[in-house]
């Protein structure tokens, strides 16, 4: 491990605005990549039925490795019945924080299923005030991913323009005191879950500037090959599927000082309290997920790098 490095990019802070091109700042890889990340062991901030181990531990029980090809999977316990104090996972977030970036993840598999909550997200260090952005975001049998700010007051999109190609689950204030926040799904019935499994994964792509918040997201087959190189242009690649752009009604100053983080949740404030209706008659979440280990063996990341321009 490359303790300088480390030391290094714990002290950055990205504050780029919206300069092209863009400069990668870290490529999260192969034996690398637990390099720019902390593994959070502590109790869980949105209540799930998860038990987040430190990187020791994660390595000993096998929910993390790397494979020979360099791909890097981030798993959970398959194999035991959970303990009352929640099921084996992984929370990482990055050493360093952002207040702008371009952040990219390609994948070939995510967590899925009854009881899950993967994300890839930043937020703030006293969320909701300095904001939240959920780049990919869903629970139990979702099948469209989700990107969704989330603020304190003063960020509202009510009557602004609606340029994207996703679909509107709530578009209005973002004020998570208040509301659930401001989310667009993915158009893409590929970019979340078992359909995105099944095509070998893809990319997903966020762009964050003092003009908005832009998402994208391509199967695999698809990606523009800038996207997948060290000089890429989202100037090039048309139409985002999530655009929440800056104004007045929304100033950027909401969004700042943001960790990056990847996780696999499990029940918890959102996906244990809409288990019942999207996983019927499987009991309870807590109850599944607690009693049932050989349902998560599909519980799990298989990354190929996540890369972040600044």
């Amino acid at each position: 491990m490359n303790y300088n490095l480390i030391f290094i990019i714990s002290l950055f802070v990205c504050k780029a605005i919206s300069v092209q091109p863009w400069n990668l700042t870290f490529e999260a890889k192969g034996e690398t990549f637990f390099d720019y990340f902390d593994f959070l062991d502590k109790a869980d901030p949105s209540h799930g039925f998860v038990n987040y181990v430190d990187h020791q531990t994660a390595l000993d029980n096998g929910y993390i490795n790397i494979s020979e090809g360099g791909d890097v999977y981030i798993g959970c316990d398959h194999e035991r019945i959970a303990l009352e104090h929640g099921r084996d996972s992984i929370r990482i977030q990055s050493k360093q924080t952002f207040s702008y970036g371009l952040f990219i993840l390609y994948l070939s598999h995510m967590p899925y299923g009854c009881g899950t909550w993967p994300a890839w997200w930043l937020v703030g260090p006293n969320s909701p005030y300095g904001g939240e952005i959920d780049i990919i975001e869903g629970v139990n049998m979702q099948t469209h991913d989700d990107t969704t700010l989330h603020t304190g007051p003063g960020c509202d999109f009510t009557n602004v323009s609606r340029n994207f190609s996703g679909n509107i689950v709530s578009f209005q204030d973002c004020d998570s005191t208040k509301t659930s926040g401001c989310t667009i799904s993915s158009d893409n019935i590929n970019s979340y879950g078992a359909h995105l499994n099944s095509r070998n994964g893809g990319l997903y792509a966020l762009e964050w500037t003092s003009d908005g918040v832009f998402s994208w997201f391509w199967t695999e087959g698809e990606i523009p090959s800038d996207a997948l190189g060290n000089n890429p242009n989202p100037e090039t690649w048309g139409e985002a599927y999530a655009s929440f752009p800056f104004g007045s009604y929304c100033p950027p100053s909401n969004f700042e000082n943001q960790t990056l983080i990847l996780n696999l949740d499990f029940c918890g404030d959102w996906a244990g309290n809409v288990f019942e209706s999207d996983c019927p008659g499987k009991g309870t979440c807590v109850d599944y997920v607690m009693n049932n280990p050989q349902e998560f063996q599909d519980a799990y990341w298989n990354i190929h790098w996540m890369k972040v321009f600044c």
